[in-house]
């Protein structure tokens, strides 16, 4: 008969726990009673210890904080039930994992409790920080404007930012966990597989633009796509990053259309003004032959057929030069609104009847520093146009504001600035027009009309108009939607300017008065020399500054005006007056020329109200803006 074994009591398994206690080389280890008294404790000396010296015999409660000691306590009573379990106990300032469960005796039954707890505030802190490090890089990646995904090997959404979800149009939870195939086209799916497949099988990232339709607008993307890499450098998806660039490119587009258009302005008048001087000399030699031969000269209609296609080209050549912002401008302040309804009586008949004119002219919409004739071509232009829209009839706006362009709208229409503006608008009801129509519009030569019905010049010479008088025009379209145009120009306070009468083109004979002309150009001088000594003047000529200069030390009587060209090398025709006049305070000054640099109109280099006749010119105009100049009491004097 076997011999029982007396059975085990609790100072029995003290004993023999006591030994590990005091030698546990990580952690504190705990033994406690049915009261949850403590009955062992001990271990290192690390501070992670939830039985403070001399606890033995002392419930927990009675030793620890209430809190921790709420918190111990039920993990203290599931262990004397039989159950094992762990919680996270905050401790002075560290953090400790508690782990806790049965004693029991060699006959299975529980005597007593027993817990083990580790120091982890390292191991705690380091988990805090990185999902610190994740919230930030959540946060980073959804508040990001640009569209970025990630998927898996097999081409899954795994993560979205709702960036990403309002381009593709559904929420994230419809999206995550599904692949591009059931997602888009059949096209579009198989062409990002190919790339996803590129990417994963190079290591490398690949960038691309692609066109897209986002709430039916089309939007212009740039897609990167990079390996998606785990700690240990293996690939493990697909990194995609979206950006809308489409404001950018149309943008860069604004400006290389205005650097080509800039380009084409410069060549056109260049060939404009030489262009310009050869028809001077051949209008001018023409009406020096009309005005010899007889009424009855078989001949003269083929002299005047002469004379019509050389004003015909001197108007081609003029718009040219309006295009290419090398008009001389007679800038001066005037109203807008006065200009507009001026011209209202001259646009009726030009629209037909089928074409409703509609005039909303501003309370006060300020003054413009124009040109008041160019001006009026390009509102003229900007008409025409309209009623070429509108085959079927409908109704044309012509509108005035003053506006104020803040930084955003300026950003969006560069190199607009800044500022208060007087606005022009001329709204129709047309076919209107595309996105690739509309990026030609100002171009010169540039038409949507059949046929030779249109040279391409209006909206090019408008252009041109617009921006010598330091102003903008944009065009708002689409088709079937009609079209805008709007002009702004600088604002000035408001003044009522009377319009100036127009000229008669009667000519006037002179009196024996001597004129210098100077001109670079021997066939210009030639030609207006003669019309000059034909109408009763003296002329003397140079071929520039430094002729002029001399013409006057040799010539010993008196000299009444310099006719001088407004752009020659060496001297300017601005420089030569100034000399001139230093030597001759009391000569009368008229300038002409075919174009001026941008820089004239700006600078002022032809002066408010000076005497001007433009190339090429007829006999008449010449004569009568001689004789006025001689005939003025005072003579306006460059600064």
């Amino acid at each position: 008969m076997r011999k029982l074994q007396p059975r085990r009591t609790v100072p029995d398994v003290a004993a023999l726990y006591s030994t590990l206690a005091r030698n546990l080389p990580d952690g504190n280890l705990v033994l406690f009673d049915h009261d949850l008294r403590y009955i062992v404790a001990g271990g290192d000396d690390s501070g992670a210890g939830l039985a403070p010296p001399g606890c033995q015999g002392k419930a927990v409660r009675d030793v620890l904080p209430p809190e921790i000691a709420q918190s111990l306590e039920p993990l203290y009573r599931a262990a004397l039930t039989g159950r094992r379990a762990a919680a996270e106990v905050a401790y002075h300032d560290r953090w400790l994992l508690v782990r806790a469960g049965p004693v029991r005796d060699e006959h299975g039954a529980i005597v007593a409790g027993m817990s083990l707890s580790q120091d982890i505030t390292e191991t705690k802190q380091a988990e805090h920080a990185l999902r610190g490090s994740r919230d930030l890089l959540q946060e980073i990646i959804e508040s990001s404007s640009d569209a970025i995904v990630a998927k898996d090997l097999a081409g899954r959404y795994v993560l979205i930012n709702s960036s990403a979800a309002r381009l593709l149009g559904r929420p994230a939870g419809e999206i995550v966990g599904r692949d591009d195939a059931a997602l888009f086209p059949a096209d579009q799916a198989g062409r990002s597989r190919e790339v996803d497949a590129r990417v994963r099988s190079r290591g490398e990232s690949e960038t691309a633009e692609e066109h897209v339709v986002v709430d039916g607008r089309r939007r212009t993307l740039l897609f990167t796509h990079s390996p998606l890499r785990d700690y240990d450098g293996r690939i493990i998806g697909v990194l995609g990053v979206a950006r809308d660039i489409t404001e950018r490119r149309q943008l860069e587009d604004r400006l290389s259309r205005a650097h080509r258009m800039e380009s084409v302005a410069r060549l056109a008048g260049g060939i404009a003004h030489d262009f310009n001087n050869l028809l001077t000399v051949v209008l001018g030699s023409a009406e020096i032959l009309l005005d010899d031969l007889p009424r009855a000269y078989a001949r003269r209609s083929d002299l005047q057929e002469i004379k019509a296609a050389a004003t015909q080209a001197a108007q081609l050549t003029r718009q040219v030069l309006a295009y290419s912002r090398q008009q001389v401008l007679a800038p001066r302040l005037l109203d807008l609104n006065g200009l507009v309804g001026g011209m209202e009586s001259a646009l009726r008949p030009l629209l037909g009847a089928r074409i409703e004119l509609a005039l909303d002219l501003a309370a006060q919409s300020g003054a413009v520093r124009v040109d008041s004739a160019q001006l009026e071509q390009a509102l003229l232009n900007l008409v025409l146009n309209a009623r070429d829209a509108m085959p079927g009839g409908g109704r044309l706006q012509v509108v005035t504001r003053t506006v104020v362009v803040d930084e955003a709208f300026a950003r969006e229409h560069a190199p607009m600035r800044p500022g208060r503006y007087t606005t022009l608008a001329v709204r129709d009801t047309g076919v209107g027009m595309d996105e690739e129509t509309q990026s030609h519009l100002f171009e010169p030569f540039f038409t949507t009309k059949p046929g030779r019905h249109g040279a391409g010049l209006g909206l090019a010479t408008t252009y041109g108009i617009v921006k010598q008088s330091g102003g903008y025009i944009w065009a708002e379209s689409a088709p079937g939607a009609g079209a805008t145009f709007t002009i702004y120009l600088p604002w000035h306070e408001p003044l009522v300017a009377a319009v100036p009468p127009p000229e008669s083109a009667g000519a006037a004979r002179g009196a024996g008065e001597t004129v210098l002309v100077v001109d670079d150009e021997p066939a210009v001088r030639v030609v207006t020399k003669r019309i000059l000594q034909r109408s009763g003047y003296a002329v003397l000529e140079a071929a520039g500054g430094v002729e002029a200069l001399d013409a006057l030390r040799e010539h010993p009587g008196p000299i009444h005006l310099l006719l001088t060209d407004v752009i020659m090398p060496e001297m300017n025709g601005r420089e030569v007056a100034q000399r001139v006049r230093g030597q001759r305070p009391g000569i009368r000054v008229v300038y002409m020329s075919g174009y001026s640099p941008e820089a004239i109109a700006h600078d002022g280099l032809l002066d408010e109200g000076a005497a001007f006749v433009r190339k090429p010119f007829e006999s008449g105009l010449l004569l009568q803006t001689v004789r006025r100049a001689l005939d003025t009491t005072e003579q306006m004097t460059p600064a």
